[in-house]
């Protein structure tokens, strides 16, 4: 058995997180949740400062400053850095219908973090992921009900999570429309924005429930949001100790994360039925499911047109028996 690591196999460091979100932000207490532990754990001897809401970096710029060690951590959403790490960023999910719960999209994203080629990847990019965020299922929170599938047709949806995202709204005609996560209200409530694209629990923290009382009971998939990565020659220097310590913590995370999911989600829906928010029911929801695209299949083409078939290869069976889970 294992010997427990003591506080003398600790060095003593403070190590600086960057973070793109507010404290506020929902399922953000994990990652504050994981610092604390960490420290705890360490009897003190490795702290970690977390500078919320950009203060080191935006969203877009935190992959590079923890990639170049400019950080000793950092908290960023790989989706949108799709073009620069393809393979890891179908971790995030990025493909809609793929995982159908939280449960699923952990795991799948776990298991393609482990698989070979997106570690080869992920050394290329100097990168090591420590834990990641996984959400209830992303739906279409509208200004007006979508009763069935045609209902769909034209409607302005807030587009997130790279290019494929896209590709599976258009197919159903949506209109995919990028929009900042402050500006989501503002469009909502002016008509510029129909329905917004994201978890229920995320409704009350933007007090979408007054701009947009109808919650469709379409399931579009669920995604891994925000990952944390440490640099992999900064993840690599420190002791096994030290690096044993965080990857114990950050699974206890991610584990209270997904028991915390189901009742922030139920929260949420009350709250958002209690300002008189409908959640509205596809009337033909198994033609809905029948249009559906395959999603895996466009990944592959799209990686083949980049040369990059033989590489996702064992990603593929990962993302397919993931997809069972939208199977009855």
């Amino acid at each position: 058995m294992a010997q427990q690591a003591t506080a003398e196999d600790y060095p003593n460091v403070t190590l600086r997180m960057a973070h793109p979100l507010p404290e506020s932000w929902p399922a953000v207490q994990w990652d504050k949740w994981w610092a604390e532990e960490v420290e705890r754990r360490s009897d003190g001897a490795v702290k970690v400062d977390i500078f919320w809401s950009g203060q080191l970096g935006g969203l877009l710029e935190i992959k590079e400053l923890v990639s170049s060690g400019s950080v000793d951590l950092g908290v960023f959403a790989q989706a949108v850095h799709a073009s620069e790490m393809p393979m890891t960023a179908i971790a995030a999910g990025l493909l809609n219908r793929v995982s159908a719960d939280p449960e699923t999209a952990h795991e799948l994203a776990r298991d393609v973090y482990a698989a070979e080629p997106v570690q080869q990847e992920l050394d290329e990019l100097n990168l090591h992921p420590i834990k990641w965020t996984v959400t209830s299922p992303y739906r279409l929170t509208c200004n007006k009900p979508i009763e069935k599938m045609a209902d769909l047709e034209g409607l302005r949806v807030r587009a997130v999570g790279g290019a494929y995202v896209p590709i599976w709204m258009e197919s159903y005609g949506m209109v995919p429309t990028r929009v900042q996560a402050t500006e989501i209200r503002e469009g909502l409530q002016r008509g510029t924005l129909d329905c917004n694209f994201g978890p229920i629990e995320w409704v009350p923290f933007f007090s979408l429930q007054s701009v947009a009382p109808y919650v469709s009971d379409i399931n579009t998939g669920t995604f891994t949001t925000f990952q944390l990565y440490a640099s992999a020659d900064t993840w690599n220097s420190w002791p096994e100790s030290v690096r044993n310590l965080m990857t114990e913590v950050a699974n206890d995370a991610m584990q209270k994360d997904l028991e915390w999911i189901e009742g922030a989600e139920e929260e949420a829906m009350e709250t958002f039925r209690e300002a008189g928010g409908q959640v509205v029911e596809l009337s033909d929801m198994d033609e809905f499911v029948e249009q559906s695209p395959d999603m895996i299949s466009i990944w592959e083409e799209k990686m083949a047109e980049q040369d990059m078939g033989e590489e996702i290869a064992p990603l593929v069976p990962l993302q397919r028996e993931a997809a069972k889970s939208f199977k009855p």
